[in-house]
């Protein structure tokens, strides 16, 4: 199999020379490990990131033996390489995508022609209007006051994944035993556990609003999912953005996926990073509007469709998705950094 390595030229945007907004320059390389499957019609979606009006992406390289095309997902724009074996693989294979960042720090912004309008609908987990109506209504919520919206999202959760009922776990341990009237850590646990053994949603890191709601115990997207339903109740457009935390430090690897929100005012979106707001509380006022320059996005938006993928939206877009014969197949990701 001839070996295949093409360099993707980015658009990049011109950041200004003058400006002294913070920003961050760095390497980031995401690699997909692929297992042998010689026979089976395999498929592979991975996102490939953007610049835009606040990140550079540039010299991106896609390293790999395998044929694939860049496609772009229609109603947010996000890009995205797939590929599909028919044949399947004869033996195991890397994916290596490499590209630097220059990455701002972000405050208030406007995005190109971006409609906002499509961020006032509903996606399949992150529900508008009823419940989160009710909640803005009798919080006496306004548009015109969107940090009352932030600091109740904050106030109500408490940022977690704890998967067993013991201090070895970390989140469990970091927990208050009741969480609220009728949810205390164990049950949060065992609601996972539960969830978990059916392939559910309705626990953390789905972005789902109701769990949110319901249970005050998630990662970011769950925070953030709650935001966009109250935002969105409130007829205020509202974003959802995925991608990874950048660690301190010149070079290492990174654990996992990070997500924040915006929404949308006067012709211009402001961010919200509620969970880091709530995992650094002295930072709470600055997360209101502003975002750190130690992160990337890969893509942005909710229910996603992406050619050749048969299972309808995807819920939200960083980590591979692969399958053989049309079911989940097994890979290995990693994704590390290095400072320039």
């Amino acid at each position: 199999m001839i070996r295949m390595r093409w360099m993707l030229f980015v658009a990049a945007i011109v950041l200004s020379s003058c400006s002294k907004v913070p920003e961050r320059n760095f390497e980031f390389n995401y690699k997909v490990s692929l297992q042998a499957n010689s026979g089976q019609n395999m498929k592979v979606w991975i996102p490939i990131p953007q610049s835009n009006e606040i990140q550079n992406i540039s010299k991106l390289t896609i390293d790999t033996d395998i044929p694939y095309s860049i496609k772009t997902e229609e109603q947010h724009g996000n890009t995205y390489l797939y590929a599909e074996l028919k044949e399947g693989l004869a033996q195991a294979t890397d994916i290596n995508i490499h590209f630097n960042v220059i990455r701002k720090q972000r405050g208030a912004a406007k995005f190109g022609e971006l409609d906002a309008n499509q961020y006032l609908k509903a996606n399949r987990l992150v529900p508008v209007g009823g419940r989160f109506d009710s909640i803005a209504k009798a919080k006496q919520f306004s548009p015109e006051n969107m940090k009352a919206v932030y600091d109740f999202v904050l106030n109500e959760m408490y940022y977690g994944k704890p998967k067993a009922q013991s201090s070895k776990d970390h989140y469990y341990a970091s927990l208050p035993t009741t969480i609220k009237k009728g949810i205390s850590k164990d049950s949060v646990v065992s609601l996972y556990l539960n969830t978990t053994k059916i392939a559910g949603e309705f626990t953390f890191g789905n972005g789902n609003s109701n769990y949110a709601c319901d249970i005050s115990v998630g990662n970011c997207t769950d925070f953030h999912s709650y935001f966009m339903s109250l935002a969105r109740s409130m007829q205020v457009p509202a974003r959802f953005h995925i991608g990874f935390s950048i660690p301190e430090g010149k070079e290492g690897k990174i654990g996992g996926y990070h997500c924040w929100a915006d929404y949308y005012q006067n012709k211009t979106w402001f961010p919200v990073d509620i969970s880091e707001a709530d995992k650094a509380p002295e930072k709470a006022e600055f997360y209101f509007g502003n975002l750190d320059v130690n992160r990337v996005e890969m893509t942005q938006g909710r229910d996603l469709i992406l050619e050749g993928y048969s299972k309808g939206p995807v819920n939200f877009f960083v980590y591979p998705i692969v399958e053989c014969e049309g079911q989940a197949a097994a890979y290995t990701k990693a994704f590390s950094f290095k400072e320039i």
